[in-house]
């Protein structure tokens, strides 16, 4: 919790030297841009479909990206853009150290199975992946008796088989970073409101989060046509903290409504996620919203060395994808052939990355911590840094 609990020191794995993405250190030399050189244009096509396969670094640690290569155009852009942001990792921070393969497939359970035993049978410690599901089902088949690790590229809401953990963070996840700092601020009594039954789901766990921090949180209220039960008011003014799930509409006019039916506790703070659209940032109920921001600081660490690249700037995916490798070549330089014990992949302390300091946890699930920015003038106002640890 933010400002309420003992900080740990951060494991003494530099992933990317922060501010150091901007050095000499971290900028590609001219090897680096012919090996790195926007993977579209070294990678080899498999066969004569297209797809991807590409291996980076000549260290004895091996890992394997695999993509699925997704009918729609958003998704083949996203693969694209986690890929690059891998590739930069190893080619700034690794080539010596592993050895990663990266292969495409298509959109099938017999191709994915098919890629990922081939990346077994190279002997990876590590799987990067874009699958999801049920795909994950052909992967572990692939895997026989091996219990490889596998970094995901999906959020915590995902249900994923053991072994494997999420990587992406959603708003929900913001949202509890965000309940935290209000807790640190002086909060310590909760109302989540959600839109629906399934949001009502997701929002349990940020409930047994704000009780894990020592906070209290009244039952979920599920609104009705957009408005708050009558008979779930009575424990309005009783809350010091209210959370906005992100299903729900015009959340200032939301909170106007139910004040005026039961006057609110004074000094409540209000926590929302980045959907806040350009009419609820204008929204005077809204100012002084606290909201949780993961992609703040990509172009400070990672920035200049991708648009050396790729010649673009690098997007959040990039910097997931960046993140995802920079760990796993942070491990080996530690750990080296027993880099990838799971003990050591949810390590307490964390990690250092372009998004963040984040933490691979128990049950297949990330937490990232972020920068803080509270509602003002229509628009988001930096507050708060992200502090140095979790």
């Amino acid at each position: 919790m933010r400002g309420g609990l003992a900080h740990l020191p951060l494991v003494a794995i530099i992933l990317v030297g922060l501010a150091g993405c901007q050095t000499d250190a971290l900028k590609p030399t001219e090897a680096d841009k012919a090996a790195a050189g926007g993977a579209a244009a070294t990678a080899v096509a498999a066969g004569n479909t297209g797809l991807y396969n590409q291996t980076l670094g000549a260290g004895p640690v091996r890992i394997g990206y695999l993509g699925v290569r997704r009918n729609d155009q958003p998704s083949r852009q996203a693969d694209s853009e986690y890929r690059d942001g891998a590739a930069l990792a190893v080619n700034s921070l690794g080539t010596e150290k592993v050895k990663l393969t990266m292969l495409e497939t298509q959109e099938k359970p017999e191709a994915i199975e098919a890629a990922a035993k081939s990346l077994a049978s190279q002997n990876i410690g590590l799987l990067i992946t874009t699958a999801r599901g049920p795909e994950f089902e052909a992967i572990k088949r692939s895997f026989g008796d091996r219990q490889i690790p596998v970094i995901s590229f999906q959020m915590n809401d995902a249900t994923l088989p053991p072994d494997v953990f999420s990587f992406v963070s959603s708003p929900v996840d913001g949202l509890v970073e965000g309940a935290s700092f209000a807790m640190a601020e002086g909060s310590t009594h909760a109302v989540i409101l959600a839109s629906s039954p399934a949001e009502k789901i997701e929002a349990e766990r940020i409930a047994r989060q704000i009780k894990a921090f020592g906070g209290t949180v009244e039952p979920i209220i599920e609104l009705s046509g957009g408005q708050v039960p009558s008979k779930q008011l009575a424990a309005w003014n009783k809350a010091d903290m209210v959370v906005l799930m992100p299903g729900v509409k015009t959340p200032g006019d939301l909170l106007k409504k139910t004040d005026l039916a039961k006057p609110p506790r004074p000094g409540r703070r209000v926590v929302a996620s980045t959907v806040l659209t350009s009419q609820d940032l204008s929204d005077p109920k809204m100012t002084g919203a606290i909201v949780c921001r993961y992609d703040q600081n990509i172009q400070a660490r990672i920035g200049k060395s991708y648009m050396t690249s790729y010649g673009m700037p690098a997007s959040t995916q990039a910097g997931y994808g960046f993140d995802a490798m920079a760990m796993a070549v942070g491990l080996v330089n530690n750990y080296g052939d027993d880099a990838f014990v799971i003990d050591r992949m949810t390590a307490p302390e964390g990690f250092s990355g372009s998004l963040g300091v984040f933490r691979l946890e128990e049950g297949g699930k990330v937490r990232r911590n972020c920068d803080i920015f509270k509602v003002a003038k229509g628009s988001y106002v930096f507050f708060q840094r992200a502090p140095a640890t979790l």
